[in-house]
């Protein structure tokens, strides 16, 4: 997993989200609230999903809250590698975040599982 949350508030603008995505290399942002709490995920799918009908400029000034997918399916940090493989195939899901004591620590992607397995 990548430890640390990389992530942004619902009231962001998505030109703000997006350069995150970009100067952290990473393909979505997890969304939280005030108390610290992971309420949704940004990926590079929703901004695609979100400039459709739109203008470069109304697309960028739309919120993150807006077009996040609600909620963010977790995984315990203990949980084996396989359990966490099976629960994101099993829900046809690219990544989950990783708690701790209910805490959001950090990210796992299937992009972190190949880079396993190739032994990256």
């Amino acid at each position: 997993m990548h430890r640390g949350i990389i992530s942004c508030t619902p009231d962001d603008v998505l030109g703000t989200v997006a350069k995150i995505m970009v100067d952290k290399e990473i393909h979505a942002v997890v969304v939280m609230d005030g108390q610290g709490k992971a309420i949704g995920v940004v990926s590079q799918t929703d901004m695609v999903l979100a400039r459709q009908g739109r203008s470069p400029e109304e697309a960028r000034s739309m919120r993150a809250g807006d077009i996040m997918t609600p909620g963010c399916a977790t995984c315990d940090a203990e949980m084996l590698l396989s359990d966490a493989v099976s629960l994101m195939t099993g829900r046809r899901m690219h990544r989950l975040v990783v708690t701790e004591n209910d805490r959001p620590v950090g990210v796992i992607s299937m992009t972190d599982v190949v880079r396993k397995i190739i032994g990256e």
